[in-house]
């Protein structure tokens, strides 16, 4: 399975297949076996609750978020050194092991998801360098979904298998000529588990444990091992606000994004409808520097390609969707469009968002310019009191840039929703004095992150974020 450079377009199903495993603690491979794999998470060796868990993160972030394999290396050093792991084999290769394995599967029990959509599966081998000869032998077959060969036979099929299925319709099959092929025999081999001496019955050229569907979830199917006693998967990991985000800072990435907001929302539940629109409407960001958002510059013209991916246009739509003339670049933080589903976040290089280590800065900030209104004292923003006074400084400022562009995007749906907007309103900081846009965009901000002051200094200005989210998340 390739991850993109800068970024990852959403794979629902597969997310959402590794997202509801469980967590199994497990002493070696074999403790869970076959399709077991479906309802349980596991790393032979890992038998500790907390060190599975933090594996699980790192994981998880690379199916959700496509975080490359060198970043996962990085993540399992640290792991192994926090919690002293005495794995087997290098680093380097174990962490492959992990890393393939859970991603190839969730991926293909994704495409096992995808696939009910057709009548008909085809086989396809993929083992081009080093190829097994029964996996070889399979390609081209072509049965009707319910056959049970696809039961065994559904990639991955053995350690590093490369072999996928492809969906077909009667109407496709007659177009390309194509015929069913006839049932192949399933033959088996006895292997035996030389730790524990049980034997079993193992498909002739597939890896043991490996002859299940991934993603085929039988309610019957009990585990060989309890489960551990851990809170439910969803309270153990970290609140995705915001699905996706495309960066070329690998710190200020929509991981550490979504750490910031997530500790935040625990003060601000204000934030969980936040990211609740961003889902709804499919709100992309780009992270870049400001070479990178000049038009013309030679940065610009090498990201038209990754840009284009992630944001799912044509590259002659893409190039007017974020480069803008370079005294734009230099003043503005960010910017977006009503006509854009997307906003641009400028980043300092060596940015990082794990340097936003204490979040209630950026809660007493947004506070801080209620107050100082109050006092005739009124600030320019609150991502200048944040970039200014904040020990967080530009990192956080990002944060905030984020959220008043965001902002824009919910005054945008708002309007093409009919719903009223204010009109002239008093102005909490000097720039929402500037037009109707950024008085929106600026105390959206304040009422994410601080919506008590907001409420008991401006309860008019509270009261309206408040009716205008509940209505544009129904």
């Amino acid at each position: 399975m390739s991850t993109a450079q800068y970024g990852s377009l959403k794979f629902n199903e597969a997310i959402s297949f590794f997202k509801n495993k469980v967590d199994l603690p497990s002493e070696r491979w074999a403790d869970v076996w076959r399709d077991q794999h479906n309802l349980a998470f596991t790393v032979a060796g890992a038998t500790k609750t907390d060190l599975l868990a933090d594996m699980r993160k790192i994981v998880d972030a690379s199916i959700a978020e496509g975080k490359s394999l060198k970043w996962f290396q990085s993540e399992f050093k640290h792991l192994v050194k926090k919690y002293g792991w005495d794995h087997t084999g290098t680093a380097p290769w174990r962490a492959n092991i992990i890393y393939s394995t859970n991603m190839r599967q969730s991926y293909n029990a994704g495409r096992y998801a995808q696939l009910q959509n057709f009548e008909f599966w085809r086989y396809k081998h993929g083992d081009s360098r080093y190829p097994r000869p029964d996996h070889a032998a399979k390609d081209g077959v072509i049965l009707p979904k319910d056959s049970p060969f696809w039961q065994v036979w559904f990639p991955q099929n053995g350690w590093g298998c490369k072999c996928k299925v492809f969906g077909e319709s009667a109407r496709s099959m007659k177009r390309r000529g194509l015929k069913v092929s006839k049932e192949p025999i399933i033959e088996t081999r006895e292997w035996v588990d030389k730790a524990t001496g049980q034997v079993h019955q193992v498909p002739k050229g597939i890896d043991p444990g490996f002859d299940y569907a991934p993603g085929k979830v039988d309610q019957v199917t009990k585990l060989k091992t309890q489960r551990a006693d851990t809170p439910p998967l969803a309270e153990r990991l970290p609140e995705r606000m915001v699905p996706t985000a495309f960066s070329t800072l690998p710190g200020a990435d929509v991981h550490g994004l979504n750490r910031v907001l997530s500790t935040m929302a625990e003060k601000r539940p204000e934030l969980i409808q936040v990211g609740k629109f961003v889902k709804d409407h499919d709100i992309k960001t780009l992270f870049l520097k400001p070479s990178e958002i000049t038009l013309r510059s030679k940065k610009h013209s090498a990201l038209a390609g990754p840009v284009t991916e992630y944001l799912g246009v044509p590259l002659n739509v893409a190039r007017h969707m974020w480069p803008v003339p370079p005294a734009t670049a230099k003043r503005a933080n960010g910017y977006t469009s009503k006509s854009w589903d997307h906003m641009v976040v400028k980043i300092k290089s060596g940015a990082s968002f794990s340097r936003v280590t204490n979040t209630d800065e950026l809660l007493n900030a947004a506070e801080a310019v209620i107050n100082a209104h109050e006092l005739g004292k009124p600030m320019w923003s609150v991502s200048q009191v944040v970039r200014d006074y904040a020990s967080s400084k530009d990192n956080g400022g990002a944060i905030i840039t984020w959220l008043h562009e965001l902002g824009h995007q919910v005054h945008f749906k708002a309007l093409d929703k009919g719903m009223q907007t204010p009109g002239k309103q008093i102005a909490i900081t000097r720039y929402s004095e500037q037009n109707t846009w950024e008085w929106h965009a600026e105390h959206f901000v304040m009422w994410a992150l601080a919506r008590p002051t907001l409420l008991e200094k401006h309860p008019d200005i509270a009261q309206y974020f408040d009716e205008l989210m509940d209505g544009i998340n129904e």
